[in-house]
């Protein structure tokens, strides 16, 4: 949700605890003039004003000015993000919602989840997991000299078997581990995002979606004995009474595809004429 100058400027001020009289004080900005800019209520704010707080902030001017809700200034070096050049015409491709992306990157798993992609691709936990299963070997040894010697051959099997499930697969760990992050990630965006659901979802699915759920609702009903379908209006009619749809709504729904079609079928009649103009044109040599 956006907020406003006022807001903006209150948030940044109360962040660091300052109050309005040692804002005037470090701004130059009289204190009514920043009481006015807060409540939102200051008729001359002037630009020179929103430069000065936002260079106190460290903040861009179009962010108080409401042109964007991102505090990082535009003149960032982009080599200080680590990125490479195709990674950034990526991004500015937006091809994907960089929305969404921002969302996983804000995650505070989010920093643990490339840490462990980082430790995965360098092989950077080989070592460790090598020494470790070496001393599980070295273990296994010696169970095995010791059953030998007393005599145990049939507790051995037993015992292989366990020390065999403590040996760890350096691949098999990290893609869990990974996993694991990636997965956490997304269940929080997808609660974050869950009552984002139904406003973007379109009508036309929404329609479709309750139409189905009607349809099992009468086939169940048919099932259980509770209803019994002498024709297929009766289907229809029960439909509709589950969706709560009337005549006169099914025949305007009707007369809206019709009219889609129609248009359909002028576009296309459209262009098949331009590409037969095209396709007529004389070639004049020169």
């Amino acid at each position: 949700m956006k907020t406003t100058m006022g807001e903006k400027i209150k948030d940044l001020r109360v962040e660091r605890h300052m109050t309005t009289k040692q804002l005037a004080g470090a701004t130059g900005i009289s204190e009514a003039v920043l009481n006015g800019l807060e409540n939102d209520t200051g008729r001359d704010v002037g630009y020179s004003r929103i430069i000065k707080l936002a260079e106190f902030f460290e903040v861009p001017s179009d962010y108080l000015l409401g042109f964007t809700e991102s505090r990082i200034t535009k003149n960032i070096e982009l080599k200080e993000l680590g990125l490479s050049d195709k990674a950034i015409e990526v991004l500015l491709a937006k091809r994907q919602d960089n929305e969404l992306l921002s969302q996983i990157i804000e995650h505070n798993e989010f920093s643990d989840l490339i840490n462990a992609i980082d430790i995965y691709v360098r092989q950077l936990a080989a070592k460790s997991i090598n020494t470790i299963n070496n001393l599980t070997t070295v273990v296994q040894r010696g169970v095995e000299n010791y059953a030998v010697g007393a005599d145990m051959t049939d507790e051995y099997g037993k015992a292989m078997n366990y020390i065999n499930e403590t040996k760890v697969d350096e691949d098999e760990f990290m893609r869990y581990r990974i996993t694991e992050r990636f997965n956490q990630i997304l269940r929080d965006v997808y609660d974050d995002n869950a009552d984002k659901v139904s406003e973007d979802i379109p009508s036309a699915i929404k329609s479709t979606n309750e139409m189905a759920e009607s349809m099992v609702d009468v086939l169940d009903m048919v099932k259980s004995g509770e209803v019994e379908l002498e024709d297929p209006f009766v289907a229809v009619a029960l439909l509709m009474e589950k969706m709560n749809v009337t005549d006169e709504q099914v025949i305007g729904g009707l007369d809206a595809v019709v009219e889609f079609l129609d248009e359909v079928e002028e576009e296309m009649e459209e262009v098949e004429k331009n590409e037969e103009e095209t396709d007529t044109i004389p070639i004049i040599d020169h």
